[in-house]
């Protein structure tokens, strides 16, 4: 679980300089978008919560398996199209 929050905590910076890359003069208002898209973070452990009491708490890690995977994509992508 140590490891979790370690590789959770050098994620972001990464996709925070791989999202306002190339922005140009958009760069300042694309980061304050990407700041405010943090809140969507505060709602997964609700989701994941809601998972965990309609099936079980096992189940529910398929909620951030779901956001692991989003995020893998748009870092591959992100990488392909730049």
């Amino acid at each position: 679980m140590i490891a979790v929050g370690f590789f959770n905590s050098i994620m972001f910076p990464t996709i925070f300089s791989l999202a306002i890359r190339g922005l140009g003069e958009l760069t300042s208002r694309g980061s304050g978008l990407l700041c405010q898209a943090i809140v969507g973070s505060a709602l997964l452990p609700m989701i994941q919560g809601m998972v965990a009491d309609m099936t079980s708490v096992q189940l529910s890690y398929f909620v951030p398996v779901c956001a692991y995977i989003y995020i893998a994509w748009y870092a591959v992508n992100s990488q392909r199209f730049s």
